[in-house]
């Protein structure tokens, strides 16, 4: 939101406090760095993990444009992708939440444990997140994307001042030289809080400052080794989105500069995203997932009608299979002794309903899929009700 400052902004050092080894705060810490080496286990088939993970990611894009006022339900979103997709392109809150994805995507494609921060990267990801999105006041979008800002800005519901646009160049640099420091590892997560206060104290840009700051902490935590690539889903973004006020309250706390408000914001933040991370890692373990997840979304499309008796049968049997697949032979025990023919036929209607996918191309080993209008909002409904998503996604 662009406006004039009327108040003085407040300087406030960037550092790294020590928190007191033997707090809550060091505590989260000690936990989260388990969880940054833990070996996933269970483990779900890759093909089944990527679908997961791709829906997860609309719960990501979705939470972090919901923060800023983007008013589209969990529920919304679902049934708008599952009747007609291309509806996004004259959509503005769909095309936010599409961005934000496409944010996702790249920073999954550009970040390592090797990545130095600059501004040429940040750049990017604000560019993509305000791509095709009409500038304030009346949008999201934004009248300089991917330049730091010439402007001043206001932050709605925040006393806090931030730079002027000449100090934003001397801040921004800054923030980067800190992300990019080779502190010590137990200092890792601190200085991850830290900066996304910092890059929302700054407020770099003229617009989509929420947005890029979420994206911001998401690559920051990629870069510190947390399997995103190699088996492990994050959705920070649902740290933030639980509470809003919450989220703006602890921020605030951080504005004051002071060691012992500082170091609860960065509780806030470690806490929220060990709970996070232990919950999802969940759904990589099939002795839980096929159970409380695969299974009751099975049943849910049964009940109401999604899926026929002869479907949902053979959608079991893919699910409670170890390697979660089928081959067109096995279907004789599930559907009868129906001719070659029959079966081809009926794992036809199968492909083109997206309900079973070829492992592949060509192939006659299937799994299941579940972003089709037959499993989708089940698979929604199941995870809101298991906790993994917050219900707030669904409340105007």
């Amino acid at each position: 939101m662009n406006s004039v400052n009327k108040k003085v902004h407040k300087e406030i050092p960037l550092r790294l406090y020590d928190p007191d080894w033997g707090s809550p705060l060091a505590g989260v810490i000690i936990e989260l760095e388990k969880l940054r080496v833990k070996k996933l286990g269970g483990p779900v088939p890759p093909y089944i993990f990527f679908q997961l993970k791709d829906i997860f990611q609309i719960f990501e894009s979705l939470g972090s444009a919901r923060i800023e006022g983007n008013n589209t339900t969990l529920a919304e979103f679902v049934e708008k992708i599952i009747e007609d997709p291309s509806k996004k392109a004259g959509d503005e809150g769909l095309k936010e939440i599409y961005n934000i994805e496409r944010a996702i995507d790249f920073i999954e494609e550009h970040v390592n444990k090797k990545t130095t921060f600059d501004r040429a990267l940040i750049s990017q990801i604000h560019q993509i997140l305000v791509d095709g999105l009409t500038p304030p006041p009346s949008g999201e979008g934004s009248r300089y994307p991917g330049e730091l800002r010439p402007v001043d800005v206001s932050i709605s519901g925040s006393s806090h001042v931030p730079p002027a646009p000449v100090k934003v160049p001397e801040y921004f640099d800054e923030l980067l030289a800190f992300v990019n420091d080779q502190t010590a590892t137990q200092y890792h997560l601190l200085a991850t809080a830290l900066a996304h206060h910092r890059m929302a104290w700054i407020h770099p840009f003229d617009n989509g400052n929420g947005r890029l700051i979420r994206m911001f902490t998401y690559a920051l935590l990629i870069k510190q080794g947390f399997q995103v690539k190699s088996g492990r889903i994050l959705n920070p973004t649902a740290i933030f989105c639980m509470d809003r006020d919450k989220y703006y309250e602890m921020l605030a706390l951080a504005d004051s500069g002071e060691r012992d408000k500082t170091l609860a914001w960065c509780f806030y933040v470690l806490d929220g995203l060990k709970n996070e991370i232990e919950k999802i890692d969940k759904l990589l373990d099939l002795s839980y997932m096929t159970p409380h997840i695969l299974l009751p979304v099975l049943a849910f499309a049964l009940e109401r009608e999604h899926i026929t008796k002869r479907e949902f049968a053979i959608l079991n049997a893919v699910v409670k299979d170890p390697d979660m697949c089928i081959k067109s032979s096995s279907l004789e025990s599930i559907i009868g002794k129906e001719s070659s023919v029959q079966r081809s036929r009926i794992i036809g209607k199968l492909k083109e309903k997206h309900m079973l996918i070829p492992l592949k191309k060509g192939g006659r080993i299937y799994t299941i899929g579940f972003a089709n209008n037959y499993l989708l909002r089940g698979v929604m409904h199941v995870l809101e009700q298991n906790g993994f998503i917050p219900a707030s996604l669904n409340k105007k």
